[in-house]
C-alpha cells in the first residue's frame, strides 16, 4: 500500500484565515494595551510625547485666528487628503504651558464641535487619537501671519491623528471569529495531511496470461474475484465522494458567519481583507450548492452539462447495487 501525502487548495485557505486571523487579534490586543496606557492630553508635557502612543483627553481650547477679509474665527491651518481619499483638518492645540501641537480631525462629530468654539474656546469636547510624524510639511506661513505667536513654541516633530478607538473591540472579536473558524477547519480535516492510498501491485488482480487454461472451477473463482474488486474499488469510490460532499457542507456552514464579518471587516477595516472574506465565503456557500441535492442546482448541473458529487454519488450506490446483485 502506497501513501501520498499532499497540502490542497483547502489546507492553504486554513493557512490563510489563520494567518488574517492573527493579525486582527495582534493588532486588536496591542492597540487595547496602548489605549490602557494612553497619555491624558490634558496633563502631558512635551517630553512625553513619542510616536506610537495613544493619546486621550478633553480639547476646551485651541489657537486659531480671524480670516483675512471677514469676521470669522478660523483654527483649521490647513487639511490633508491621504491616499484613500481620507480627509483630516488640522488644528492647534495647547501642550503644556508653553508648547503647542497639531492634531488631525476627521470625524464630522468632531470637526463640528471643533467648528462651534468662539473664538477657540468652548465646551470640552472628547478626543482620541495616536502620536505620528507628519504627514504632510507644517503650514508655518499659518501661524507667522498670527500676532504674538512664538514659532519655537510650535512642535513640528510630531502630531496627533484622530482614531477611533471604538474599533479595538471589532479587530479583537474578528480575530477570534477567524481562529476558531481556521482551528475548525484544521482539525475537521484530520489537519494539513491528505492520504491517498494505491494498492501494490502484489495486491491487485493479476492478469491472465494468453495461452493458461482454466477449469470452469478456476474461471469462476476469477471472476468472482474481479467482481469482488470492482466493488471494493466502488465502495471507495463512495467513501471518497461521501467525504468530499461532507467536507463542502462543513466548509459552507462555516462560511455563513464569515460573509457579514467580510461585508463588516470590508467597511471598517481593509478593502483587501473583506473581499477576501466575501470571496471566500461566496465561493464555499456555492460550491456547496451546486453539488448538492437541491433541484435548483440540478437543473443548473444539467444546463451546464456538469457533473456534480450528488450525481456521482447517485451513480456510485447504484453501480454497488448492480455489483452485489451480480456476486
Amino acid at each position: 500500500m502506497k501513501y501520498h501525502i499532499f497540502i490542497t487548495k483547502k489546507e492553504i485557505l486554513t493557512a490563510i484565515l489563520f494567518i488574517v486571523g492573527m493579525i486582527f487579534l495582534g493588532k486588536g490586543l496591542h492597540a487595547a494595551y496602548q489605549y490602557h496606557n494612553a497619555l491624558d492630553l490634558n496633563t502631558m508635557q512635551e517630553r512625553d510625547l513619542k510616536e506610537g502612543a495613544y493619546v486621550t483627553g478633553n480639547i476646551d481650547t485651541y489657537i486659531g485666528k480671524r480670516m483675512y477679509g471677514s469676521n470669522k474665527f478660523s483654527g483649521m491651518s490647513q487639511g490633508y487628503l491621504n491616499l484613500v481619499g481620507k480627509s483630516y483638518d488640522v488644528y492647534t492645540i495647547p501642550v503644556g504651558k508653553e508648547s503647542y501641537l497639531c492634531i488631525m480631525a476627521h470625524s464630522k462629530s468632531l470637526l463640528n464641535q471643533l467648528e462651534a468654539f468662539e473664538e477657540g474656546h468652548g465646551e470640552a469636547v472628547s478626543f482620541e487619537g495616536k502620536i505620528i510624524e507628519p504627514p504632510i510639511d507644517i503650514n508655518l506661513a499659518w501661524y507667522e501671519s498670527m500676532d504674538g505667536f512664538r514659532m519655537e513654541s510650535l512642535i513640528t516633530s510630531f502630531v496627533i491623528v484622530e482614531k477611533d478607538f471604538g474599533k479595538i473591540k471589532d479587530r479583537i472579536y474578528i480575530g477570534i471569529l477567524l481562529l476558531v473558524v481556521a482551528a475548525i477547519r484544521f482539525f475537521g480535516a484530520g489537519g494539513i495531511k491528505n492520504v491517498v492510498m494505491e494498492e501494490s501491485e502484489n495486491e491487485r488482480p493479476v492478469p491472465q496470461k494468453s495461452g493458461d487454461c482454466y477449469d470452469g472451477k478456476q474461471h469462476n473463482t476469477k471472476q468472482r474475484y474481479d467482481s469482488d474488486y470492482e466493488l471494493r474499488a466502488e465502495q471507495m469510490r463512495l467513501d471518497i465522494l461521501e467525504r468530499r460532499f461532507h467536507e463542502l457542507k462543513r466548509s459552507a456552514l462555516l462560511c455563513i458567519p464569515l460573509l457579514p464579518a467580510g461585508c463588516y471587516i470590508l467597511y471598517r477595516f481593509s478593502l483587501l481583507f473583506g473581499i477576501l472574506l466575501i470571496v471566500i465565503s461566496v465561493k464555499s456557500i456555492w460550491r456547496y450548492f451546486i453539488n448538492s441535492e437541491n433541484t435548483a442546482a440540478k437543473f443548473l448541473v444539467r444546463k451546464c452539462n456538469l457533473k456534480s458529487l450528488s450525481v456521482q454519488i447517485e451513480e456510485c450506490e447504484k453501480n454497488i447495487e448492480t455489483l452485489e446483485e451480480k456476486g
